[in-house]
Order: structure tokens, then sequence, then C-alpha cells
């Protein structure tokens, strides 16, 4: 049950509502391809047939084998000889082995009165042993049954069955559709006329098809293997002013574009004597003060009289003039205190009244910037005089460097011998010099023979140098010796005085 149950569910076919079974490995892949529900002019008892199509790579004795429906039919599959199906084979089986009764059909096997598909619906199964090879349902809910057209398992592609659909080719007499023992025919899916193996590109979209018209879509609609080719353009681009010339082009899947030069503008915003938005108007909608470009104004600050003009950035429209007539334009701000770009602002993009410093050193002062008409902007600040440059860390002279001219922080000494200390040199504090910035040592009296200047006076153990007690230095006399020293000296007397009474 679990097998049946597997069966069925793999291969439904969301869009037709048809089944196939999967390979049953171990057992045959023997497929039910193609049978037909209600002959046209004929009785279906003579006319049905199933055909079974052998999908393994070695042959396939049927024998054995139980065709079975759900409307009761059973029928174990016999025959005199062993019935093969060889690889790639097709068998036909039926009740009416009678080609002029049963519409044109040569029967491989007759299956007899054991077999009566449902007009309906019904379930074809084929066995082998109690299991399921194969079995396809029909009916209403599935695919409703059509007099005189077989149902067809569409080709293999790839080793997957594409689906099922109604015959689209006849046989015997031409009253009745199908390929029986034959090659199955591919299904027109979107019923557009055209099937797959007759050129349909896409079976799946009945707007693509030989035949059909080519959009700009990106899309091979006819299926001649080109795309967009030979489309005619469904829009129209504008052809006034800067636009002039452009044509529709095709861009796929993206449809049609108008390719517009740089600087096309939807709705005109730059003021440059361009017809920007292509509607066959210059800089439209652009005015000063109510006035079109062209016309005579009276301009703000030191310009007067001029005519109307785009201003040079392309922002909008402007009174451009001088003073000397309406085709100079507007002059560059200057600090001055006049308005000479005539824009309502007078001296805009200067410091005007902001803090400055004017000077250096200790000839800084604070003051405010303004504006003067030969030297443009300045810092207006009280001047004082430079003074003479003094060791006191100060810029005195204004001219950038402090102190120059005295040798501050450099390395010194002072003091002789062992008074001698060392330091840096510093600003005096009259600032007149500098001086060494270092405490000498306090001299102490000369010793002898220590060589140090003890004293500092610049000479090393001079004649009135003192004799160092307890030490090495100066010894001008005898010195006692130590108890140790005279201790020996007697035992050594004492010694010789017996040797000398010994001999």
């Amino acid at each position: 049950m679990t097998r049946l149950i597997f069966t069925i569910a793999v291969l439904l076919l969301p869009l037709l509502g048809w089944a196939e079974s999967p390979d049953p490995s171990p057992w045959p892949r023997v497929v039910i391809t193609e049978f037909m529900v209600l002959p046209d002019g004929i009785s279906p008892e003579a006319g049905q047939w199933i055909e079974l199509s052998n999908f393994n790579e070695e042959p396939v004795n049927l024998q054995g084998m139980v065709l079975t429906t759900a409307s009761g039919g059973f029928h174990p599959i016999s025959a005199r000889k062993e019935l093969i199906l060889e690889p790639g084979g097709i068998v036909v089986l039926g009740q009416l082995d009678d080609f002029k009764q049963n519409g044109g059909i040569k029967l491989d096997y007759v299956y007899e009165d054991d077999i009566l598909l449902g007009r309906e619906s019904d379930e074809i199964q084929l066995k082998l042993d109690g299991t399921v090879v194969d079995l396809v349902s029909y009916g209403p809910d599935l695919i409703s049954v059509e007099v005189g057209k077989s149902i067809s398992l569409e080709p293999y592609i790839d080793g997957i069955p594409k689906g099922w659909c109604l015959a689209r080719k006849t046989y015997g007499e031409d009253r009745n559709f199908g390929t029986p023992g034959e090659a199955n025919n591919y299904c027109d899916n979107d019923n557009d006329g055209w099937a797959e193996d007759e050129g349909d590109c896409d079976d799946y979209n009945p707007k693509i098809g030989p035949g059909m018209p080519e959009y700009c879509n990106g899309i091979d609609d006819n299926c001649n293997g080109l795309t967009d080719e030979d489309v005619e353009p469904t829009i129209s681009c504008l052809d006034k002013g800067i636009c002039a010339g452009t044509v529709p082009t095709c861009q796929g899947a993206a449809g049609w574009i108008c390719p517009y030069p740089e600087g096309y503008e939807e709705v005109e915003v730059t003021c440059d004597g361009i017809d920007n938005d292509c509607n066959g108007i210059v800089d439209d909608n652009h005015t000063f003060e109510g006035l079109a470009l062209g016309a005579g104004c009276v301009s703000l600050g030191n310009c007067g009289k001029g005519v109307v003009t785009c201003k040079v950035d392309g922002t909008g429209a402007t009174c451009s003039t001088m003073p000397d007539g309406p085709d100079a334009k507007d002059s560059e701000e200057i600090c001055d205190g006049i308005d000479n770009d005539c824009d309502g602002e007078t001296d805009e993009g200067f410091n005007v009244g902001e803090a400055c410093v004017e000077g250096l050193g200790a000839c800084a002062q604070i003051g405010v910037f303004a504006c003067d008409k030969e030297l443009g902007q300045i810092c207006l600040a009280q001047v004082i005089e430079p003074s003479e440059e003094i060791c006191d860390g100060i810029d005195n002279d204004c001219d950038g460097q402090v102190d120059e001219g005295f040798e501050v922080g450099v390395e010194c000494s002072i003091g002789e011998g062992a008074c001698r200390a060392f330091g840096k040199t510093r600003c005096s504090d009259d600032g007149s010099s500098v001086i060494c910035e270092a405490k000498p040592g306090t001299p102490e009296p000369e010793i002898c023979d220590d060589g140090i200047d003890n004293d500092c006076d610049g000479q090393t153990d001079e004649e009135d140098c003192v004799k160092a007690k307890k030490s090495a230095g100066c010894n001008s006399g005898p010195t006692m010796a130590s108890p140790f020293v005279l201790f020996l000296f007697a035992t050594l007397i004492i010694w010789v005085r017996r040797l000398a009474k010994a001999s």
C-alpha cells in the first residue's frame, strides 16, 4: 500500500492532473503511454485499446503481468508464445482484433471482454506479482474524456514525462485521433495550435509560438530564434530642443525607452539658453521680478539699468548689467562696500565685522575685518610700533621671532674644581643678556695629594694644604705603628735573643 501511494504522489502532474509511475525497480519499467476510451463511430467494446511501452534497456516478457481497472476489469496477460517487449518497443492491447471493426488498429494482444474502460473515469493498473508496475487515472477532476481522441502521454524528455493530453494525430479512417503502436505526439499545453515538436519554443505560454507577433520584451515571441527583431515602437519621443533626433530604442525586458541626451530635464529647471524639457520653449518660467528673459530691468546695487538674463550658474534669471550699459555682465563681488554683482547683498562672501588680529608678537592687536576700496578686506586694529629685541621671552621687535640674538637654553657651567655646577642659559632679570642657571658648590680646605681642587681656587694640592688624618696623604714625619705591628716586632726580638743564647 505504501509503495502504491508513493507511486501516485510522485508522478501526479499538477498542470494536467495525470500520473505516471516512477521506476519500480527491481520491477520492469513498463509504462502505460496511451489509451482510447470513447472511439468515434464504433462502440467502446470494439474500439478501446491500451498501449504499453518498454523503457528498460533490456527486453521485458509481459507474460505473468496482470492488467486491472478500478471499474472491475481483470486480465492476466498470457499468450501461446512469450509476449516479448523489446527496449523502446510498443505493444497495443484491445478487445477486438478486427481491423475493419475496431477503427483501423492492428492489435498486438487481445484481452477480449476482460477489460472495459469506464466512459467518464477509471484507473488502469499494470501489476506483477501483486505489485503495481504502473497506473494511470482519468476523470472529470483530472482530464475529461473526449469522443474520438485517445489520452496520450507526451514523449519523455531527458527521462522525464512532460504530461498527458488528448491526441492530435488521426489514425485508421481518420475519424479518431491517436498514435497506437507509434511514438506519441507532443502536447499543445497552451492550446495555441502548436506543440513543442512543431516549433513552439514555450508550450506553456499561449502568446509565444510560431507566427505570433514579436514584441519588445527580450523574448523570442515567434520562436524564430531571434529576439525583438523588426518590432514597431509603441512609444514616441520628444523631438524638440535638446531632444531633437531622439528615436525610441528597444531595451529587451525593460521595453521601449527614449535615450534623451545629457542635460534633458522633465521639468525645465536650468536657465541656460537651452530648451531642456524639449517643449519648444527656451528657459520657460524663468523671470526676474516678473520680467521675462530679454526684458529691460533696473538691477540692484551698482548695476543700474540692464536686461534680464540667466545667472552664470544657471539657477535662475537676474538683471545683468553694469553702470555703463545693459550689455555688460555683473562684476565679481569685491570688498568695497558696493553691491558689485547686483544681487541685493553687499560684500557677501567676506568676513566684515568679524574679529581679527593685526601684527605679530608684542605688536599683535585685536580688531575687526572691514572693506577698503583699494585694499579690499583689511583688519582694523590699533598699530603698535616694534621695540628693540631684549631677552625676556617676548617678540619685542614683532618679526615673528622671540629673543633672537640671545643664546637661551644652551648648556653652561659655573665654578672651579669641586665647586663647579652645570645648567642651561636663561635671560637675565633685566633682559640685557643671558646667564647660566646653575648653583656652584661651597669651597672646602685644600687636602694634600687628593688630586682635587677642594678650595675651588683653580689650583690643586697647593703648599698650604691641610694634612689629612688617618690617611696616606701628605706624610711629612714618622707615624705611630699599629698595635699589631708592634706585637710582631716584639715577638721577632724575643726569638732572635733565644737563638743567640742557644748558640
